[in-house]
Protein backbone atom coordinates (compact mmCIF):
# COMPACT_ATOMS: atom_id res chain seq x y z
CA UNK A 1 0.00 0.00 0.00
CA UNK A 2 2.83 2.36 0.13
CA UNK A 3 2.92 2.63 -3.14
CA UNK A 4 -0.64 3.92 -3.54
CA UNK A 5 0.57 6.23 -1.00
CA UNK A 6 3.53 7.29 -2.81
CA UNK A 7 1.55 7.80 -6.20
CA UNK A 8 -1.08 9.71 -4.41
CA UNK A 9 1.72 12.30 -2.80
CA UNK A 10 3.11 12.91 -5.80
CA UNK A 11 -0.41 13.62 -7.60
CA UNK A 12 -1.83 15.51 -5.25
CA UNK A 13 0.45 16.62 -3.10
CA UNK A 14 3.57 17.15 -5.21
CA UNK A 15 1.62 17.79 -8.44
CA UNK A 16 3.66 15.85 -10.77
CA UNK A 17 2.28 14.95 -14.06
CA UNK A 18 1.46 10.83 -14.61
CA UNK A 19 4.50 10.57 -16.85
CA UNK A 20 6.69 12.07 -14.06
CA UNK A 21 5.13 9.98 -11.44
CA UNK A 22 6.20 6.76 -13.63
CA UNK A 23 9.70 7.84 -14.08
CA UNK A 24 9.88 8.54 -10.58
CA UNK A 25 8.19 4.93 -9.36
CA UNK A 26 8.60 3.34 -12.11
CA UNK A 27 5.12 2.04 -12.39
CA UNK A 28 2.56 2.10 -15.71
CA UNK A 29 0.31 5.05 -16.41
CA UNK A 30 -2.19 3.28 -16.45
CA UNK A 31 -2.03 2.46 -13.09
CA UNK A 32 -1.13 6.08 -11.79
CA UNK A 33 -4.46 7.07 -14.28
CA UNK A 34 -6.73 4.50 -12.28
CA UNK A 35 -5.32 5.33 -8.91
CA UNK A 36 -5.56 9.48 -9.84
CA UNK A 37 -9.36 9.22 -11.40
CA UNK A 38 -10.46 6.61 -8.34
CA UNK A 39 -8.98 9.66 -5.54
CA UNK A 40 -11.03 12.02 -7.92
CA UNK A 41 -14.12 10.42 -8.28
CA UNK A 42 -14.09 9.80 -4.44
CA UNK A 43 -13.16 13.32 -3.74
CA UNK A 44 -10.17 11.61 -1.58
CA UNK A 45 -7.74 14.45 -0.91
CA UNK A 46 -4.39 14.75 0.42
CA UNK A 47 -5.08 15.76 4.09
CA UNK A 48 -7.90 12.89 4.25
CA UNK A 49 -5.05 10.42 2.69
CA UNK A 50 -2.55 11.81 5.72
CA UNK A 51 -5.54 10.46 8.44
CA UNK A 52 -6.19 7.30 6.76
CA UNK A 53 -3.77 4.05 7.88
CA UNK A 54 -2.73 1.43 4.85
CA UNK A 55 -5.50 -0.71 6.19
CA UNK A 56 -8.66 2.30 5.82
CA UNK A 57 -6.87 3.85 2.14
CA UNK A 58 -6.55 0.31 0.45
CA UNK A 59 -10.20 -0.41 1.09
CA UNK A 60 -11.47 3.10 -0.55
CA UNK A 61 -9.62 2.04 -3.44
CA UNK A 62 -9.73 -1.87 -3.50
CA UNK A 63 -13.11 -2.98 -1.87
CA UNK A 64 -12.83 -6.13 -2.63
CA UNK A 65 -9.03 -6.81 -2.04
CA UNK A 66 -7.95 -8.57 1.11
CA UNK A 67 -6.16 -5.47 2.50
CA UNK A 68 -3.72 -6.91 4.67
CA UNK A 69 -0.89 -4.27 5.11
CA UNK A 70 2.96 -5.76 3.72
CA UNK A 71 5.64 -5.25 6.21
CA UNK A 72 8.21 -6.32 3.63
CA UNK A 73 9.31 -3.13 2.58
CA UNK A 74 9.64 0.07 4.84
CA UNK A 75 9.64 3.38 3.33
CA UNK A 76 9.27 6.67 4.74
CA UNK A 77 5.93 7.92 6.26
CA UNK A 78 5.53 11.04 4.30
CA UNK A 79 2.40 12.34 6.55
CA UNK A 80 4.36 12.41 9.13
CA UNK A 81 7.46 14.10 7.46
CA UNK A 82 5.06 16.80 6.01
CA UNK A 83 3.50 17.30 9.43
CA UNK A 84 6.84 18.06 11.00
CA UNK A 85 8.13 20.12 8.10
CA UNK A 86 5.36 22.16 8.69
CA UNK A 87 6.33 22.13 11.95
CA UNK A 88 9.78 23.13 11.95
CA UNK A 89 8.13 26.09 9.20
CA UNK A 90 10.33 24.24 6.55
CA UNK A 91 6.93 24.00 4.16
Amino acid sequence: MRKLREILRLRLYAGLSIRQIRDSLRISIGAIQKVATTAEQNGITWPLICTLDDSELARRFYPQADTQVSTRLELPDWCAVHKELRKAGVT
